[in-house]
């Protein structure tokens, strides 16, 4: 399958590669800071293929965040070491056909303007840690 996105003005295109895990909301307030509000993402395993204007922003010694150079669209999210390469979700052509969100992360530091009602999992910032340095 193919999955392709693009942003708010189209001078930045992709093609993610490999299989997709999502969609998932990040509620750290990096995320918030970076975007306004959660970030809603589908993970792609393989990376992807980016094509036009894009700068990276070093948001922290293990991630970096992707940005169209024309628009402004804060579109990626990625660790740096490639292991993580994540498409924000409505960027994505046709983003309900990753269906409903499989998981919350951070979600102890969601703001309190945001209500969700899905049964997704809903881990904190000291479980989201605990599974992404491979302890869970």
């Amino acid at each position: 399958m193919t999955y392709t996105g693009k942003c708010l003005c189209g001078a930045t295109s992709f093609v993610a590669k490999g299989e997709p895990d999502g969609p998932h909301a990040c509620h750290c307030e990096m995320c918030r800071r970076w975007n306004g509000g959660p970030f809603f993402g589908v993970t792609f395993s393989g990376g992807a293929d980016i094509e036009g204007p894009v700068s990276w922003y070093a948001s922290s010694d293990w991630a970096e965040r992707g940005f169209c150079s024309a628009c402004g669209a804060a579109m990626f999210y990625q660790f740096r070491d490639g292991s993580h390469f994540n498409s924000a979700l409505g960027f994505l052509d046709d983003p309900d056909r990753f269906g409903p969100l499989k998981m919350h992360i951070f979600y102890d530091e969601k703001l309190a303007a945001c209500a969700f009602a899905d049964n997704a999992p809903k881990l904190t910032a000291a479980e989201t840690i605990k599974m992404f340095s491979g302890e869970a």
